[in-house]
């Protein structure tokens, strides 16, 4: 019996379809390392452009191409005084600064940045009475309103982050009311449009306030599918809580690390560099403020903790890392006792000011983030 030939994919759809297919893939590789705005732009140009543009998996395709291109890094600021305005600039090209559009229904009095991811941002816009919460997109300027969680977010931690087990967003809210056990954290997933409850742990959260003043220092880190916050039980610790399993955990510090807390007029939070954990303090001891950058370099490992940076400076109140540069050096946020009422100075770890920053009026603090197409209102 003569053996039957197996059929190529050529044979199948024919050679002028796999030319024609194999054209547009090279396409769909060339625009995804594109900006935003080119591609925006390029959407005019045809239907077929517009659809392929938009489609879903061409927005993953740059997205996950813009992750590991430094062209793609931006900086992003909320200015609000005179009024609320945000500003965006490359991190590679910072005098190319752009004035951004958040579509809101009124004026704002005030706007707090809670957390970036994947080209995402979310925030909450307030006049003083009422509150919007919002998930925008700076590259495209789309954005969506969230539904209010059921409890409200006065001295909460927030984060936005993606769980791939799922293929959807979440933002987790910790409250930090551990005498009220009736009020409990929460967690958004954007698929079903509705937070619901999760349990409180055992342990309190620190919520680290700086004199009233929204500094981004409420925002929860997302580093290994977990999010993470400073916590008390018998001693200090980085609690965590897995998206994906939704079941919290527990990552020690050293003792040294520890001891800081004993010190007077000390700022502290938990950050994210380079896909690292952090853990970065400020204490302020007659003038002269003494910032110290510890990093986990093991994930869970107590003795992977390393402290890479200690920074000096008279009249420092807070520093805060933004961003670690291809070099490895840094930029970050200082705060000063005197001009403790104004916003933050942007400096790289070397001393050097960034961009144009410091002769805006006053602003809070700036969040890295990445140029993407995603659309929120495709996520709901």
């Amino acid at each position: 019996m003569r053996k039957k030939k197996s059929l190529s994919p050529m044979d199948i759809v024919g050679p002028e379809a796999m030319e024609i297919h194999f054209q547009e893939e090279i396409m769909k590789d060339i625009l995804s390392k594109l900006p935003v705005r080119s591609l925006l732009r390029f959407r005019c140009v045809s239907k077929f452009w517009k659809t392929l543009i938009s489609d879903h998996y061409f927005n993953l395709k740059h997205l996950n191409y813009a992750k590991n291109d430094q062209d793609s890094q931006k900086f992003l600021i909320c200015q609000t005084d005179p009024i609320l305005s945000f500003y965006s600039c490359p991190f590679q090209q910072t005098e190319d600064v752009h004035k951004l559009d958040c579509s809101l229904n009124y004026t704002p009095l005030g706007c707090k940045i809670y957390s970036c991811c994947d080209g995402l941002v979310f925030l909450i816009a307030s006049d003083g009475l009422n509150a919007q919460y919002l998930l925008w997109n700076p590259s495209t300027r789309e954005s969506i309103l969230l539904p209010r969680p059921e409890f409200l977010m006065r001295g909460c931690m927030c984060g936005l982050a993606y769980d791939a087990a799922s293929d959807g967003y979440k933002i987790l809210k910790i409250d930090g009311n551990v005498v009220n056990r009736q009020v409990s954290n929460e967690i958004l997933v954007l698929k079903s449009g509705s937070w619901k409850r999760i349990g409180k742990p055992s342990i309190r959260p620190i919520i680290p306030m700086l004199s009233g003043v929204a500094s981004g220092r409420d925002c929860l880190a997302f580093v290994h599918g977990a999010f993470h916050w400073l916590g008390l039980s018998q001693y200090y610790t980085i609690f965590s809580f897995d998206i994906s399993n939704e079941v919290y955990g527990e990552i020690p510090l050293l003792e040294r690390m520890c001891n800081l807390f004993k010190i007077k007029y000390l700022k502290y939070e938990i950050s994210v560099l380079g896909g690292l954990l952090c853990f970065h303090s400020t204490t302020n001891y007659q003038g002269e403020g003494t910032f110290k950058l510890w990093v986990m370099t093991d994930y869970g490992v107590k003795e992977s903790w390393t402290n890479l940076y200690t920074i000096r400076d008279i009249d420092l109140l807070s520093a805060r890392p933004k961003y670690k540069f291809a070099d490895g050096e840094l930029l970050l946020s200082f705060r000063y006792l005197n001009r403790r009422s104004l916003g933050p100075i942007f400096r790289t770890s070397k001393g050097s000011y960034f961009g144009l920053w410091p002769q805006c009026g006053y602003s809070q603090e700036g969040f890295a983030y990445i140029e993407s197409l995603i659309s929120p209102k495709l996520l709901t």
